[in-house]
């Protein structure tokens, strides 16, 4: 299964219990970038994909299993920089107070979006309710605007930090933390959605760190696996 964590930063290994940390000094915080593409191109879908599935059963099963693993997805993100992230940085790092309280406002925010798409979406699954999927489609739209911003300002101002602040093994407690949201069986799935808009080099840099078994698994099964999915879900 993929190696990488898709909630977070911090290539893990699969057959074993501990995060695989690269060498150098200081973190590199780049996969928190690729993570970050992942949640706004598949939330930026959902709207169009909510509404496509209108009173037709066997679209809103395939749809509401994808809404509801990139939930899952972003809340452990989310989870993660409230645990393990943003504990460190107010105790390390001289910051804005402006900032973090941004930070924590705008992760409620997008929280309250994620809990009523949650509370509406199994029901929906099973009955394709156009007017459910009116009501989801919706509340993602209207949390789009702060879930962009917040993501810019933390690849800005808070990962220039981070990089500088956090060793090595707590950037990859962070990554730990994300692999719960992802189970065994999607993570060559997964790798398929952190790879999808990386360039040559970013893929190149991005698979090195993935152990070798993996890299043939997903070269093999996972991005034919990803490419079937996806196809079929953004029809």
């Amino acid at each position: 299964m993929s190696p990488v964590n898709p909630s977070g930063p911090g290539p893990m290994n699969p057959s074993g219990p501990g995060p695989v940390s690269p060498s150098g000094s200081g973190v590199d915080t780049h996969e928190m970038v690729l993570i970050h593409r992942v949640i706004r191109r598949e939330f930026g879908l959902l709207p169009r994909l909510l509404r496509s599935a209108a009173h037709d059963r066997a679209r809103s099963k395939v749809i509401g299993a994808h809404a509801r693993e990139m939930l899952d997805f972003l809340h452990t993100h989310h989870t993660g920089e409230d645990e393990l992230l943003f504990p460190l940085l107010r105790e390390r790092a001289t910051l804005d107070p402006k900032l973090m309280d941004r930070m924590d406002a705008q992760h409620a925010q997008v929280d309250d979006a994620v809990t009523g798409v949650g509370a509406e979406l199994p029901a929906w699954t099973a009955s394709a309710d156009a007017a459910a999927g009116e009501r989801m489609a919706a509340l993602i739209e209207a949390m789009m605007p702060t879930l962009t911003d917040h993501l810019a300002e933390e690849e800005q101002t808070i990962l220039p930090i981070v990089s500088t602040t956090l060793t090595q093994s707590e950037w990859d407690a962070l990554g730990k933390h994300g692999m719960s949201a992802i189970p065994l069986t999607r993570r060559l799935v997964f790798l398929g959605h952190i790879t999808e808009e990386t360039d040559d080099a970013e893929r190149r840099k991005f698979l090195q760190v993935v152990p070798a078994p993996a890299r043939l698994a997903y070269k093999l099964i996972g991005h034919r696996q990803f490419t079937r999915e996806t196809t079929t879900i953004r029809r």
